[in-house]
C-alpha cells in the first residue's frame, strides 16, 4: 500500500527521536512492500538545525518544509534548497497536506 506521511517537529531537542522514527518506518516499509511519500514540517525552534544546510534531511527522500515565522522568530532567512523550502506558515502546510489525504505523526 502506498502511505502519505506527514511528520511535524517543533523542538529541536527532539530530532534524534524525529530520524529514528524515520529510521523505524522506512524499515517497516521493506519489510511490508508499503511505501511513503514523507513530508517533514518542522516550526518551533528546530529549524535552528537548517543553519547547516549540508544535514541529515539534505537529499533524504522527504520533501521538507519550513515554517517561515519559525525561521523569522530565529532571525534566519527564508530557505529553498534541493528538498527544503519554506511555507508561509507550518500550521497552513499541515491544515493543507491533512485536507490532501496526509496522515499526520507529530514528534513529541
Amino acid at each position: 500500500m502506498h502511505y502519505k506521511v506527514l511528520f511535524r517537529i517543533e523542538k529541536l531537542q527532539l530530532i534524534a527521536k524525529l530520524q529514528n522514527k524515520l529510521v523505524n518506518y522506512r524499515n517497516y516499509c521493506k519489510e511490508t512492500g508499503d511505501t511513503a511519500e514523507i513530508e517533514i514540517v518542522f516550526a518551533g525552534d528546530v529549524v535552528q538545525y537548517f543553519k547547516n544546510l549540508e544535514n541529515d534531511f539534505t537529499d533524504c527522500d522527504c520533501d521538507i518544509a519550513l515554517c517561515h515565522n519559525a525561521l523569522a522568530g530565529q532571525g534566519m532567512e527564508d530557505i529553498q534548497y534541493k528538498n527544503i523550502r519554506t511555507v508561509r506558515a507550518g500550521i497552513g502546510e499541515i491544515i493543507k497536506r491533512k485536507a490532501e489525504g496526509f496522515i499526520e505523526y507529530t514528534i513529541e
